[in-house]
């Protein structure tokens, strides 16, 4: 009998934090579809992760999804390949805007006078994502570069 009325009184809590759990999942999914959108170079994808106005700011000033495959060409041009490591997420809706951080190394493989190198990003994004309608979606991720280091790279 205890367990049951334990169970009643906790089901509020239960289910409160399952439904907490889902909502920020939303935010998680398309934080992670960045990453993989870059890594594969699927750039055509990035208006399903994107809203029109998005923006990205710190290091750099980037306005809509034409101003960001500004960003993308310069990658592509300089970069072999990259690989996105998502470290923690934490943040919280208020209403229809998630507001939180995202810690991520961001490796980077390039060519330099006939070495492969690596150079890797400490970065921790400020991000702002909405919803509009049953989407979520980046409105703004802003850059904060920690540091960063370059190094050769054994034999791929």
């Amino acid at each position: 009998m205890k367990k049951t009325i334990l169970l009643i009184l906790l089901s509020p809590v239960l289910f409160l934090g399952a439904n907490n759990m889902e909502i920020n999942n939303e935010a998680k999914k398309v934080i992670y579809q960045y990453a993989e959108i870059i890594d594969s170079r699927r750039f055509d994808e990035l208006d399903s992760i994107m809203w029109p106005d998005f923006t990205m700011t710190g290091g750099y000033d980037l306005k809509g999804i034409e101003g960001f495959m500004g960003a993308m060409d310069y990658l592509v041009a300089t970069y072999d390949k990259t690989m996105h490591f998502i470290g923690n997420i934490e943040g919280t809706w208020e209403g229809n805007t998630f507001h939180g951080k995202t810690y991520c190394i961001a490796s980077h493989i390039f060519e330099d006078n006939g070495k492969t190198k690596k150079l890797d990003l400490g970065i921790i994004y400020e991000d702002t994502l909405e919803r509009r309608g049953n989407q979520v979606k980046f409105v703004n991720r802003n850059f904060n570069l920690q540091w960063q280091k370059t190094e050769i790279v054994d034999s791929l």
